[in-house]
């Protein structure tokens, strides 16, 4: 069915048509195409999962614990505080998110308790309500008219599809959940192990791979992967690299085309803005490879490799359809800003770079209808202050005031993204070398949202408002990847987190110029100029030479013609046509076209990356003994048990010197390590002061006398170092890496050995050491830690 029996008196994108109002019975088996996409995409994931060493028994059990903890009582909840009549698959996604945002404060009452398993209480307790009261059994069932059109379904569920199977052959591959998949795997997947490992146990929860460390990052995710560990008794590994992240992407792919109709009137701008958001990319012209300009598509290796993004991006898709709602009135009641408080305060410890935006947004929209109509509306200002209340709770308790190396680095960005095509040149001397750089820069993403351009619906009405808030959107993660830095690259996930709103305003605009054309020639104009800008795009590309030249060489001006070169080239075309077509009132719409046709050659080579498999690793960096030992030392102590270890940087071949990103054992053990890796810590993070000059993985630890005392009880072990560590720290367990250097054989004398398999050992300091007696169930006070480590 057309969106439009579902949107009922819904201002159209400017001259779209109306589409006919068709009566929701008037062809039953069309229901049944809205299903069957729906059913692909399950028995593809399923299929999928299974070939990759996923438990089938899991796999279940993962689905029932989704359906049943967060999408039923979610959906439910949704649907009786909204009242908003969506289709059946938009209330499930949604439901799921609201699910989310229900199941984090729920699961850390349950772990303050000491009762995790406890988290199901609250989905149970929303399902008895909604059976026993007759006034609410009507939200079993949905109240919409029409349900996803087939086309629109299919689409939904390709992206779907297509995102499980790439991440299939870019990710699983090296990212199993047993060995030797898991030998070596992404570099930030122990971490985000160990930090699921340390909500299962511990909260308030610290970083885990440095005993005492505060934990200032959003860690809301790692609760929900605790929480679903916990109640199915599935493996934190399986839950993290395969099973959790299936469910968020599904939400966002749902979701965002539900938002662009709420906005439009129409489902094919919610597809369009889906197509644009994952599979668009910048435009390159300086060189041949993709992989050159880094912050692309939102592919599937970014989904699994950063849970806390995905998880953020769910639960904000939810939010923005809720925003759509309420700018184009559509929400009934006030009841409607329980969830939208709900899902803001899930957003706090989700993902840092959300609330900022949507600030941002907010801010436009109030510019914008102060200047039109010198007032702003109590629905715009209610949504404002509480942004801004979740804004500061997020600063204030989750975060404690920390930016995570976060910081204003003005043109920073685009000079580590285009330093390949400066040999030569100074990009950190005079400001004239990065301000042109930037420019480029945001030229290059530019050309994705071309259709940002396009008409717009009637000023000041909730279309057009609603566009407006998703620009602001967009405008604020440009201008954060622009000013900002940081030593990751961490700037671009706000450009990632704008992405899908921005690709919605440029779906509305690129539909709203293509209705001007004939509709007998819609088609033929629009794959005409879109292949025109992906082969002038391409034809540039190939121009480029394989080495940059040496653009110090060619002096000021010959730089400057150097760079603007392949955008005056680029230029060419759309310029032709706005001079061949400069009678005809479509021709905005063929420039448009041309311009986000430049995108062509990053989409396919893009698509291309995301479906070729990836290369087994070439070493292994965690052995099979060594996971044996850190599964043995889990299971033979106590959750409060302090560990010690001799292994602190990563057998990588990108450093010659310690990698500091070594966290598999704090992740395997799930125990509080005294020190393993300090990478991504917050006093790490904080010693970054030149993001041009240091690299986070190589600064050295920042207590040099702690990292000493450690070590000394694996290289020169004597009853003085054992009892310091016992003592101070309060660790009762020594695992021992014995690939590492001069580990010395006394340490037996010292600790008993508890377990040994290959180079690979875990002693336990008992009460038998030289010291003396000692308690190993005496409580440690890890609050004394700050006092005794000085910064």
């Amino acid at each position: 069915m057309d969106a439009a029996t579902l949107v009922a008196g819904a201002e159209q994108v400017e001259g779209a048509p109306a589409a006919p109002r068709r009566g929701p019975r008037s062809r039953p088996w069309r229901r049944w195409l809205t299903v069957l996409p729906g059913v692909v995409a399950g028995l593809v994931t399923a299929g999928t999962l299974l070939a990759h060493a996923t438990p089938a028994r899991a796999i279940g059990l993962f689905a029932i614990y989704v359906a049943l903890c967060l999408t039923l009582p979610g959906t439910l909840l949704w649907r009786a505080l909204t009242r908003l009549p969506s289709p059946p698959a938009v209330d499930l996604a949604a439901g799921t998110a609201l699910g989310y945002a229900l199941e984090i404060p729920l699961y850390l009452a349950a772990r303050a308790a000491g009762r995790p398993g406890l988290v199901v209480l609250g989905p149970l307790a929303v399902i008895v309500v909604f059976l026993v009261r007759p006034r609410l059994r009507r939200h079993w069932r949905s109240t919409a008219a029409a349900r996803v059109p087939a086309g629109a379904a299919a689409a939904m569920a390709g992206v779907f599809c297509f995102l499980v199977v790439s991440g299939a052959l870019t990710f699983f591959g090296a990212n199993g959940p047993r060995w030797p998949g898991n030998a070596a795997p992404h570099v930030d997947m122990p971490f985000h192990l160990a930090l699921v490992a340390e909500l299962r146990n511990h909260l308030p929860p610290t970083v885990p791979h440095v005993l005492g460390e505060p934990l200032s990052y959003h860690w809301f995710v790692y609760a929900d992967m605790a929480a679903a560990s916990w109640v199915t008794g599935i493996e934190a590994q399986t839950i993290l690299y395969r099973l959790a992240i299936l469910p968020m992407v599904a939400v966002s792919v749902v979701l965002l085309p539900a938002t662009a109709l709420m906005v439009t009137g129409r489902w094919r701008a919610g597809v369009l803005g889906l197509l644009i958001t994952y599979f668009a990319g910048p435009l390159n012209p300086y060189s041949r490879s993709a992989e050159d300009f880094p912050g692309g598509p939102l592919d599937a290796v970014l989904a699994w490799s950063s849970p806390t993004h995905t998880f953020g991006a769910a639960i904000f898709a939810a939010l923005a359809l809720l925003v759509a709602a309420l700018l184009r009135e559509r929400a009934p009641g006030k009841a409607i800003f329980v969830p939208v408080a709900a899902l803001l305060a899930a957003l706090t410890g989700a993902k840092a770079t959300y609330l900022p935006l949507l600030a941002a947004g907010v801010c436009l929209l109030a510019a914008v209808d102060r200047v039109r109509s010198r007032r702003v509306d109590r629905t715009l200002v209610t949504l404002g202050l509480l942004t801004l209340a979740a804004l500061a709770f997020a600063q204030a308790v989750i975060f404690g005031g920390a930016s995570q190396g976060l910081g204003p680095r003005p043109f920073s960005t685009a000079v580590r993204t285009l330093g390949k095509i400066v040999s030569g040149v100074d990009v950190n001397g005079p400001w004239a070398v990065p301000a042109a750089l930037s420019l480029i820069f945001l030229l290059a993403w530019a050309v994705i949202w071309a259709g940002v351009f396009g008409p717009r619906p009637a000023p000041g009405s909730g279309a057009d408002r609603t566009l407006t808030l998703f620009l602001g959107i967009g405008l604020g993660g440009v201008a954060a990847v622009t000013l900002l830095g940081h030593p990751g690259l961490s700037q671009f996930y706000f450009l990632r987190a704008a992405r899908p709103y921005l690709s919605i305003v440029a779906a509305a605009g690129v539909l709203a110029a293509l209705a001007t054309v004939p509709r007998r020639l819609r088609a033929l104009v629009a794959g005409a100029c879109v292949v025109a800008g992906g082969a002038t795009a391409g034809a540039v590309r190939a121009a480029v030479p394989e080495s940059p030249p040496d653009l110090a060489a060619l002096g000021g001006v010959g730089f400057a013609v150097a760079l603007a070169l392949p955008w005056v080239l680029l230029c060419t075309v759309p310029a032709a046509a706005l001079f061949l077509l400069r009678r005809a009132e479509w021709r905005r719409a063929a420039v448009i076209l041309v311009i986000a046709g430049f995108s062509v050659p990053s989409v396919v080579q893009s698509t291309a990356r995301a479906l070729s498999p990836e290369p087994a690793p070439r070493r292994w960096e965690m052995p099979r003994a060594g996971l044996e030992a850190a599964r043995w030392l889990r299971d033979h102590s106590g959750v409060d048990d302090v560990v010690a270890t001799n292994a602190h940087c990563r057998f990588s071949s990108t450093y010659s010197s310690c990698d500091n990103r070594h966290f598999w054992i704090s992740a395997y053990t799930e125990r509080r390590i005294l020190v393993e890796g300090w990478g991504y810590t917050p006093r790490t993070m904080r010693s970054l002061t030149d993001v041009d000059r240091q690299t986070m993985p190589l600064l050295p630890f920042w207590d040099s006398g702690l990292l000493a005392a450690n070590d000394a009880v694996f290289t020169a072990p004597t009853a003085q170092a054992v009892g310091s560590l016992r003592e101070r720290y309060g660790v009762r367990w020594l695992l021992v890496d014995g690939r590492r250097p001069a580990v010395s054989p006394d340490l037996g004398r010292f600790a008993e050995l508890r377990h040994e398999k290959g180079r690979f050992a875990v002693y336990e300091i008992t009460a038998g050491t030289p010291d003396g007696p000692w308690s190993p169930t005496r409580p440690f006070d890890y609050s004394t830690l700050s006092r005794r480590r000085p910064e």
